[in-house]
């Protein structure tokens, strides 16, 4: 049979719980240094495809110029252009839809 620790004790140890926890933060932001560069250049990326998504929202002409541009520059590629946008679309819809689909097995209730 388990004894139960008595108030001292479980002071005790919530005194070196919390003298633990103290010494982890100290310890986090040397242990962080090594990878924050890296998140520091994920937020730069995910800010600049904002403000390119924002631009091109609000801005939708913009997008239709650059591409009358490149249709009068170079007709003969705008076919391959077309494929490569067909495909990268497809894709993109494929890996959406399967991600739902197992977004919702996941979240169904066991049984």
């Amino acid at each position: 049979m388990r004894r139960r620790k008595s108030l001292a004790e479980l002071e005790r140890e919530r005194g070196r719980l919390l003298e633990r926890i103290g010494a982890q933060r100290s310890q986090l932001p040397a242990q962080f240094a090594p990878v924050a560069h890296l998140l520091q250049f994920g937020e730069r990326v995910a800010h600049t495809v904002q403000a390119a998504r924002t631009f091109v929202q609000q801005h939708p002409w913009a997008m239709g110029a650059i591409g009358a541009v490149l249709v009068l520059r170079r007709p003969r590629s705008l076919g391959r252009w077309m494929k490569r946008g067909l495909l990268v679309w497809r894709t993109w819809r494929t890996a959406r839809n399967f991600a739902q689909v197992i977004q919702r097995q996941l979240n169904r209730p066991p049984g």
